[in-house]
Parts: structure tokens; sequence; C-alpha cells
């Protein structure tokens, strides 16, 4: 008879390693974690974290959150290895397999991973702004304008491959022959 239980992938395994370094980086014992976990609202027994540490448990993404409180890291000191020159290879699935840099970058929204796929938007400023939270787009948006721009110009982009339009708010809209975005603000004649 077949199993349904979830096997522990590469991400699982190196969550587990990292709550014990860390938990032992704060000088904590499993039952010091487990007191702050209950804190926080989030109930583990020791064993549990014991547990966890030796891969026998999965944690969802309620005790990630937790952990990361209480051990007072990111959730990506979490998941991913934060020791050594950033070189070594790190499995973040069976199919994908990035640098340690790499794989903190796309973590951190800002770049995307190399088996990403392209986009007609512009991958890496693309990915970045929608990598960031509502609050933080203007700055983001302002970024991938300006790169934007500086490629349309560089390429003699303006009307050659895009159709430029006003909108009501008095921005400028550069929109591909397809009607996709490319770019938004004053125009480059007025930015000149």
């Amino acid at each position: 008879m077949a199993s349904n239980a979830v096997v522990a992938g590469p991400a699982a395994k190196r969550v587990a390693e990292n709550v014990a370094k860390w938990r032992k980086a704060r000088g904590l014992q499993q039952r010091d974690l487990s007191a702050k976990l209950t804190e926080i609202g989030r109930p583990m027994l020791p064993t549990v974290i014991s547990k966890i540490e030796r891969g026998e448990r999965r944690i969802d993404v309620d005790d990630l959150m937790a952990l990361s409180l209480a051990l007072r890291v990111g959730l990506l000191a979490l998941l991913l290895p934060t020791e050594g020159d950033g070189q070594a290879p790190v499995e973040l699935t069976a199919e994908v397999t990035l640098r340690a840099t790499d794989a903190w970058e796309w973590a951190e929204g800002d770049k995307p991973h190399d088996k990403a796929e392209r986009d007609e938007y512009g991958d890496l400023l693309r990915y970045r702004l929608d990598s960031r939270p509502e609050w933080q787009r203007d700055p983001a948006r302002s970024m991938y304008n300006e790169a934007l721009q500086d490629a349309s110009r560089r390429t003699s982009l303006v009307g050659q491959t895009g159709e430029w339009s006003k909108e009501d708010s008095g921005q400028w809209v550069l929109r591909t022959p397809t009607g996709i975005e490319i770019w938004r603000g004053p125009s480059p004649e007025e930015s000149s």
C-alpha cells in the first residue's frame, strides 16, 4: 500500500538545522525555546522542538513564523544558509539549485532565479516590483520607470516600438504595439 506521507525536501532539512543552530547561538535549551514559543502564542513542547531539529517533524508556516519570532532572526535566516562565502550550492527544490548569494537575492526579492521564465515586462525590474509590498512599490516603480526610460533612449524605442498616450492624470504612458505598458511618467521629451 502506498504511503501519503510527505517527504521532507531540502528546505525542510535546512530549516531543521537552522532552528538548532540559532537556538544554540542564543544559548537556549529546548525547554527555553518551548517557553518562548508559548509566550508568543504558538506552544510547542520541548520534545516537539527536538523532533523538528532532528528532521522527524515537519513544520508549517505558522510554526516557521513563531520560530523566527522566538529565535529573533528573520524568516530567511531559517530558510537559507547564513554561513560561508556565499558560493556553496543551495538546493531549493529537487530541480532548482542556486549559489547561496543567488538564493538570498532571489528570496529578498532582488532578482529572479535563473530557472524563472522570461517575461516581456523586464525580468529583473518587474520581479523587484512584484516582490515588494504595496507601500514600497512607488520607489520600486520609480526605479523601474527610470531603467525602462534609459533603455528606451539607448535603443531609440521612443516613437518606434510603442505608442505614447497621455492619461487624464497628466502622466504619459508608453505601450508596446500589443498594449503592454512599458513606461509611465513624463514623456522623454519633457524629461530630457
